[in-house]
């Protein structure tokens, strides 16, 4: 039986360089889990699902929004977990806390960082194998329950700018979004390599209830 709405959304410093040559990891936190829970579990075929995109995108050198959206994800949970600032809000009370901060800012928003619709394709360089193409498309935008945004380097003095400055005259219920892409732009700025970028990612998914 299905139950009501869910919703996830991740703010983060991604490192698509990082994340996109990252098959060891990912493949010695699957057989760890496969040792643990077999495998069968649903640990084993996030990850094995998650090593599996990762080869898909370095190949072919395009990830859509829903890809996009699972590769910060996957960077989160395992490649670079606990390495990075970043921000997760689960459960209605953290969509609520979301949604209230979005309406906060009104029309002020960066929208290549939240979007509200549509698509586009930017690039960002990710160096793997001779011979192929230094960069990676990514999308980034609204497509079915997925919401994606990425600010790549170019881009995060402005990102900075715009949160600094909007946080003095926000209501209460956005300041705290915004103190963190202030906090997460200086910080990717400071590591800046040319593949660094801020990314949020949003899912709507239905609950499913017990049985």
């Amino acid at each position: 039986m299905a139950g009501p709405m869910g919703w996830r959304g991740l703010l983060r410093v991604v490192d698509f360089q990082t994340v996109l040559t990252s098959q060891s990891a990912v493949a010695a936190a699957l057989d760890k889990a496969q040792r643990a829970g077999g495998t069968k579990s649903p640990e084993a075929k996030a990850l094995r699902e998650g090593y599996q995109l990762v080869a898909k995108v370095l190949w072919t050198r395009r990830a859509s929004i829903p890809r996009v959206h699972d590769l910060a994800w996957l960077d989160h949970a395992v490649v670079s977990a606990g390495t990075r600032l970043g921000r997760v809000w689960e459960s209605e009370e953290g969509r609520a806390s979301f949604v209230a901060a979005e309406e906060g800012l009104g029309d002020d928003v960066f929208r290549e960082l939240f979007p509200k619709d549509g698509a586009e394709w930017i690039e960002i360089p990710v160096q793997a194998f001779a011979g192929i193409s230094p960069t990676v498309k990514l999308e980034r935008g609204v497509f079915g329950p997925y919401r994606v945004g990425i600010v790549p380097e170019p881009q995060l003095r402005s990102l900075y700018d715009w949160a600094a400055k909007t946080k003095f005259n926000a209501p209460p219920a956005a300041i705290s979004v915004l103190g963190e892409v202030e906090a997460l732009s200086a910080a990717a700025r400071r590591g800046a390599g040319p593949s660094v970028a801020v990314v949020f990612a949003g899912y709507s998914f239905e609950d499913v209830a017990a049985e």
